[in-house]
């Protein structure tokens, strides 16, 4: 039986090998009959009603524009099952679902399928309610990405991501431990940090494998914390890092919790790729909307 898909698409991702008619050749060479949408413009009413699932093409930025549609009702009531494309540079959310390979063997791969339940992290305190993929945190990774906004960035991603961690190595040296008020599960976990990343992923950033016992549907959230004690190590991490292009782990304090209460001493905040702006001593709420998307992911 053939299956039918829609493929949302950001046009700019990649290069002529990732263009609308070269994937739609792909898609159509594995006997799937898929229309098409640019994700970059009003794709919401697009999708036929009897598709059965939508291909986002992309980095973690476009995945997480899609998704937000369908979680705010735009694109309708249906939840359609979403396979991944990567295309972007740390492409941490596919990864974090062993999305990963040439595109022919992952389109190959939708014919005999997992279904990966995913959880959705959701934010309250702000003027509307929240919602990440990936992570929600506090301190150095926030002030990375304000960083590279000011920068002029290489068009490749390999030299994208050696930029970021050279850049995210001087931070980690002279950033300021920050007062964390912290309670997970009732559980009092407050202290000076670095960093404070809610995630539901693996990866953070420039492809760091932050949290890699990471189970993106078991309805909890692993909170990874960076002290002072372990300011030297991680840095070291970074620079061997910038040395070499491998995806090593990195062994931080994780406690995995179901709802959390955060507040953090300064103002650099982010959720997801977003670069957000925290009132000193605002509370924030995280709870999780569990298994809320489905995944196609290889069997």
């Amino acid at each position: 039986m053939c299956m039918k898909a829609h493929l949302l698409h950001n046009p700019k991702a990649g290069d002529q090998e990732h263009s609308e008619a070269a994937l739609m050749k792909k898609i159509s060479d594995q006997q799937i009959k898929c229309t098409y949408s640019s994700a970059k413009k009003n794709w919401c009413r697009e999708i036929s009603p009897d598709t059965d699932f939508v291909i986002i093409a992309g980095g973690d930025g476009t995945i997480r524009k899609v998704i937000l549609e369908f979680l705010s009702g735009k694109a309708g009531e249906r939840r359609y099952p979403l396979a991944l494309l990567p295309m972007g540079t740390a492409n941490n959310i596919s990864r974090s679902l062993h999305v990963t390979g040439e595109e022919e063997d992952i389109i190959a791969s939708w014919h005999k399928h997992h279904i990966q339940p995913f959880d959705i992290g959701t934010i309250a305190g702000f003027h509307e309610e929240m919602f990440f993929l990936e992570s929600f945190g506090f301190g150095i990774f926030p002030v990375l990405m304000e960083a590279m906004k000011q920068l002029e960035e290489p068009d490749e991603p390999e030299e994208k991501i050696k930029l970021a961690l050279v850049m995210l190595h001087d931070i980690i040296d002279n950033y300021h431990a920050q007062e964390c008020k912290l309670e997970i599960d009732g559980v009092d976990y407050s202290g000076h940090y670095l960093m404070a990343e809610i995630m539901n992923i693996r990866s953070i950033g420039p492809g760091l494998n932050l949290n890699g016992d990471a189970n993106v549907g078991d309805g909890e959230m692993e909170i990874v914390l960076l002290g002072e004690d372990k300011r030297k190590s991680f840095s070291a991490y970074i620079k061997d890092r910038i040395a070499s292009s491998a995806h090593k782990d990195y062994d931080l304090p994780v406690i995995k919790g179901k709802n959390i209460r955060i507040s953090w001493g300064d103002e650099h905040a982010h959720i997801d790729d977003e670069l957000i702006r925290s009132r000193d001593g605002k509370s924030y709420i995280v709870s999780i909307l569990k298994r809320e998307l489905e995944f196609l992911v290889p069997a």
